[in-house]
């Protein structure tokens, strides 16, 4: 019995060292956007305006 908790232990503790390895993905920084202009505006409008 003992013998059977341990097995069943290490397995999981494999299995979700596995699963926490395959499913990390490192961010690296966040870039911003080249421009200021308002996600709202148009390039259209912004192109023909004036």
């Amino acid at each position: 019995m003992r013998m059977k908790l341990t097995l069943l232990a290490v397995t999981y503790l494999i299995v979700s060292g596995v699963l926490i390895a395959t499913t990390y993905r490192a961010t690296g920084p966040i870039t911003t956007p080249k421009t200021d202009r308002a996600a709202a505006t148009s390039f259209l409008v912004e192109r023909f305006a004036g």
